[in-house]
C-alpha cells in the first residue's frame, strides 16, 4: 500500500477535527484549538507546572507553525485565560521546599457546568480518557468561543438535569465567580494597609518594580517603573529565587523598602495578581483618578466594553459567561456582549472594581 505524506494544511485539519472542532473554520493556531489541546494535555500531565503544560502543547507543532515562539506566546496567553475561566486550577504546591519560595501547580478541573437564568450553561473542566463527557448528539451543539464553551438548550430541554445524568457537576454561579464582598475603595485599602502596618520591617528587596499611580490609568504597561527615590505605598512585583515574580504591596521611603507584604495574603482564595490589580484599582479610585472602561455599540444589538488594565479572574469569568472576547485596538482587552446585558455588567464592574465609564465623545 502506497503511503502518502500529508500536507501541513491536512495535518491541521485532521488534528482540529480530533479536538471536536470545525476544521473548515479553524486551524491548530486558533485559540479554540489551543484551548482544546491544553485540555487534552492537562488530562495527561496534571498536576504539573504551567511550563510543562505549555511545552506539551507546543512541541507537537514543530514544523507545523511558522513561528514557534509566537505560537508559544499564544499558548501561554490561552492557558492564563483558561485558568481565569476555571478549566484549569492553579494552587500552591504545598510539598515544595519553602526555602525556594512559593510555587504553584496546575490541576485539571473536573468536568462541570455553570447554569444561567436563560437555561444555557457554561462548560468547565477536563474529561479524562475522552474528548467529552457528553454524548455525540449534545457535544455537537457545544459552541466554542475562544477558550470557553457554551451550550444552549433545545425547546423544552433541561440542561441542568441532563448534564447531571452524564456525571457533570453543577457549580453555582456565586461559587464559580468567587467575587469578593461589597466594599468601598477606602474600606478595601484600609484593610490592606492594616496588614502592611503589621508586617515586620523589610530589608533589601531585589528586582522590585512598582505601579506608579501618577501615570495614566489608560496605559497599564507604561505604569510599571523601577524604584528610584519614591516614598509612599505601592503595588509592586519582586524577584524570588525560583519561579515567577511575586506580587507585593510595599512601603517605600526615599526608594528604600520599609515594610512589605506579598500576595496572595494568607487564607486568600484569589491569585496574587488578582489581589494586586484590585488594590491598585482602589488606590486609583481613592486618589480621584479611577481606572476606566469604555462602552461602544457593536454589531447587531451588541455592545463592546473596552478595558485598559487587567481585571481579576472572577471578573473575567463573569464576562466570559455573558459575552466573548474580541480584538480591539487602543485598549488592553475587550468583550462583546448582548446589548441587553451591558448595563448590568457595567454596574457590576463599577460596584466591585470601582471603574468609571469614559464619557462618549
Amino acid at each position: 500500500m502506497e503511503m502518502r505524506r500529508l500536507t501541513v494544511a491536512e495535518v491541521h485539519a485532521q488534528k482540529v477535527a480530533e479536538l471536536g472542532l470545525d476544521s473548515s473554520a479553524l486551524d491548530l493556531t486558533s485559540t479554540e484549538a489551543i484551548a482544546g489541546a491544553l485540555r487534552r494535555m492537562a488530562s495527561v500531565l496534571c498536576p504539573c507546572a504551567g511550563s510543562t503544560l505549555v511545552r506539551g502543547a507546543v512541541r507537537p507543532l514543530r514544523g507545523l507553525v511558522e513561528d514557534l515562539e509566537v505560537f508559544k506566546g499564544m499558548v501561554v496567553e490561552t492557558l492564563e485565560a483558561m485558568i481565569a475561566h476555571g478549566d484549569i486550577l492553579e494552587q500552591l504546591d504545598v510539598e515544595a521546599n519553602s526555602g525556594q519560595g512559593a510555587s504553584t501547580l496546575l490541576y485539571a478541573a473536573p468536568a462541570s457546568f455553570v447554569a444561567r437564568e436563560s437555561g444555557s450553561v457554561i462548560l468547565l473542566g477536563v474529561t479524562h480518557d475522552q474528548l467529552s463527557a457528553l454524548p455525540d448528539e449534545i457535544a455537537e451543539r457545544v459552541e466554542y468561543v475562544r477558550h470557553f464553551r457554551r451550550l444552549s438548550p433545545l425547546p423544552g430541554e433541561d440542561l441542568r438535569e441532563e448534564l447531571g445524568q452524564f456525571g457533570l457537576v453543577q457549580v453555582s454561579y456565586d461559587r464559580w465567580l468567587k467575587a469578593p464582598r461589597p466594599e468601598t475603595p477606602d474600606q478595601h485599602l484600609s484593610g490592606v494597609n492594616r496588614l502592611l502596618e503589621a508586617a515586620q520591617p523589610s530589608r533589601d528587596v531585589p528586582g522590585l518594580l512598582i505601579l506608579d499611580p501618577e501615570r495614566p490609568v489608560r496605559y497599564y504597561h507604561g505604569r510599571w517603573i523601577e524604584v528610584q527615590s519614591q516614598s509612599g505605598r505601592f503595588v509592586g512585583r519582586r524577584d524570588q529565587a525560583y519561579g515567577a515574580m511575586l506580587w507585593s504591596y510595599v512601603q517605600l521611603c526615599n526608594g528604600n523598602p520599609e515594610r512589605l507584604i506579598d500576595f496572595p495574603v494568607a487564607g486568600s482564595r484569589w491569585r496574587g495578581c488578582d489581589e494586586a490589580w484590585r488594590l491598585q484599582m482602589a488606590i486609583d479610585a481613592q486618589r480621584g483618578y479611577p481606572q476606566r472602561l469604555k462602552v461602544r455599540s457593536g454589531p447587531r444589538d451588541t455592545c463592546v466594553i473596552e478595558f485598559f488594565s487587567p481585571v481579576p479572574m472572577w471578573a473575567r469569568r463573569r464576562l466570559d459567561a455573558v459575552g466573548e472576547p474580541v480584538s480591539c485596538s487602543g485598549c488592553l482587552f475587550a468583550y462583546k456582549l448582548p446589548q441587553a446585558e451591558c448595563a448590568e455588567e457595567v454596574r457590576f464592574i463599577h460596584d466591585k472594581l470601582w471603574l468609571e465609564e469614559l464619557p462618549e465623545v
